[in-house]
């Protein structure tokens, strides 16, 4: 048997799909493809250890140090490229509040202080 022949402006039609297998259970088309994995999770960097210390010590510890380790840890930061930048301003600010609060209560603790004295002396030593 002989094919017959296409004009040239006619296309000859589709040949049909070889079948994957006999125990493919697509059929004739092959298996999906597997959609591509999302990414990862981001890697994040390492939390500055001064920008915590900063404001542990701001607030329950000793003022003037959250101060100093919130500036010490700015400087880590910028160099090194850390994460922390917002606990290390927090414990500058609150080292400031604290310590300006620390010192009024200081001066008022003096005053108390020199009137107990200078009264005691007032009044005889009694």
């Amino acid at each position: 048997m002989t094919t017959p022949e296409v004009p040239p402006s006619q296309t000859p039609p589709p040949t049909p799909p070889e079948q994957v297998s006999a125990s493919s259970p697509y059929g004739w088309y092959p298996p999906p493809t597997q959609a591509p994995a999302p990414p990862p999770y981001g890697w994040y960097p390492p939390m500055n250890t001064y920008a915590i210390l900063s404001l542990v010590f701001a607030i329950a510890v000793f003022p003037p140090l959250g101060i100093y380790f919130g500036n010490k840890a700015k400087r880590q930061i910028a160099e090194r490229g850390e994460r922390g930048i917002e606990l290390a301003n927090a414990g500058v600010i609150c080292g400031w509040i604290f310590s300006a609060f620390q010192g009024l209560v200081l001066i008022i603790w003096c005053g108390f202080g020199a009137a107990i004295v200078v009264g005691g002396i007032a009044n005889g030593g009694q």
